[in-house]
């Protein structure tokens, strides 16, 4: 079986770590607290050459703990684009302030044409989002936040290592977040930072960090099995067994959660936010180490979409050499059609993102957001469609999936 998504950045080096910590009873007691938080920091700050860098549980928390940093008031609006997850909307509602949402271009970047049309006086931050590791029109976008006196906060989420014009994104706002979530460029399951290279900023980050509880020992446990039940799942899929492993997971509430049913509805959940934990910190480690390499993969496998898909009824993603692709998404007007076609040949590809505020069960209106307010974003997202890039897809399969969507488009 192929996959897009579930959990596709596991090593086997990860499970053996995610095991010493589950079963070697010495392990036990630093699964909290530990070196590996601030070695994980310390890589940060030489990685992106800036003075700042704060864990967090997540990047859902690290993005709410950017926008408290600025004390915000009810009614401060904060411009965000569409066409993004309902974790970024609850983390500006719970930061006090209000979303208000701009459209995209079809790069599934924010339009600055509709951003100037957004603004208001009470308008406060922009949040640059660089969807799919695509990175955003900064030059006209940070001189519309300039003239406009906006913080500007990077979405890095689907980012990490991306550059634009030849420097590291993340380093041309104020601040910016990174998700080390399950599905992201780099994954401990769970886990997020903020950097930064302003003094005020990052010292009441730390101190905001200071505040937070540490993640509970059922959390961590949780997701240090993600390890094990989607390494051995996957392996196992075609068995059926795999399937099961993963059903059950799912439905005896084992496994580490992306996403609660209490967030989709917009409201806290009572475990985080949280600080974040040295088990899970030390897997982080040994996949910034490989950054460099999973991202060149993803480049070459978008290389290989990129040269074999062939039909004039889908829209490509524009190739440079700065992008990362995080997954490779093409626009299509059977993007449904083409993900049950390519299950029945045992491939899973993603649905990033086939509503305007993802994931589709969310409650709408809880996320602030106004049908018909970013009509772009409405009319891609039900287009959209993820073809995979992470390290377990081969260049033959990439032909072969290029292959698959050529015939049947």
């Amino acid at each position: 079986m192929i996959f897009t998504g579930f959990h596709p950045n596991i090593y086997k080096k990860d499970v053996k770590i995610a095991c010493a910590y589950l079963f070697l009873p010495w392990k036990w007691f630093s699964w909290k607290e530990g070196k590996n938080i601030s070695k994980v920091e310390e890589f940060l700050q030489d990685y992106f050459e800036i003075k700042y860098a704060i864990t967090f549980d997540s990047g859902r928390t690290a993005l709410q703990k950017a926008l408290e940093t600025l004390d915000l008031k009810h009614g401060d609006e904060v411009l965000v684009q569409s066409y993004t997850c309902m974790v970024v909307s609850n983390a500006i509602n719970w930061a006090h302030a209000k979303p208000v949402y701009v459209d995209i271009d079809d790069d599934f970047n924010m339009s600055t044409i509709d951003l100037e049309n957004k603004i208001t006086p009470k308008a406060k931050v922009l949040i640059i989002q660089h969807t799919f590791g695509l990175a955003a029109q900064l030059d006209k976008l940070l001189e519309i936040a300039k003239r406009h006196n906006l913080i500007v906060i990077e979405d890095c989420a689907h980012a990490f290592g991306a550059n634009y014009n030849d420097k590291k994104l993340g380093t041309f706002g104020d601040m910016a977040m990174f998700s080390f979530g399950s599905d992201k460029v780099l994954s401990s399951s769970r886990g997020g930072a903020v950097i930064t290279n302003d003094d005020k900023f990052g010292e009441k980050l730390m101190d905001l960090n200071k505040k937070l509880p540490k993640t509970s020992f059922l959390k961590i446990h949780q997701n240090l099995l993600n390890f094990l039940i989607f390494f051995f799942g996957k392996k196992l899929y075609d068995l059926k067994v795999g399937k099961l492993i993963l059903a059950l997971a799912k439905k005896l509430n084992i496994s580490g959660k992306i996403m609660y049913k209490s967030e989709k509805e917009g409201r806290r959940v009572p475990f985080f936010p949280s600080k974040y934990s040295n088990a899970l910190a030390e897997i982080l480690l040994h996949q910034l180490k490989k950054v460099e390499e999973m991202n060149t993969h993803r480049q070459e496998i978008a290389k290989i979409y990129d040269e074999n898909l062939n039909s004039d009824k889908i829209i490509k993603p524009k190739m440079t050499n700065d992008s990362i692709f995080l997954r490779y998404t093409i626009l299509t007007n059977k993007a449904k059609d083409l993900r049950q076609i390519a299950k029945q040949h045992k491939i899973i590809l993603g649905n990033w993102y086939d509503t305007v505020i993802a994931p589709r069960d969310i409650d709408l209106n809880m996320s602030g957001y106004k049908q018909n307010s970013c009509p772009n974003a409405e009319k891609l997202a039900p287009k959209s469609l993820n073809l995979p890039t992470n390290k377990d897809i081969t260049f033959k399969q990439a032909k072969m999936i290029a292959e698959l969507i050529n015939n049947n488009i």
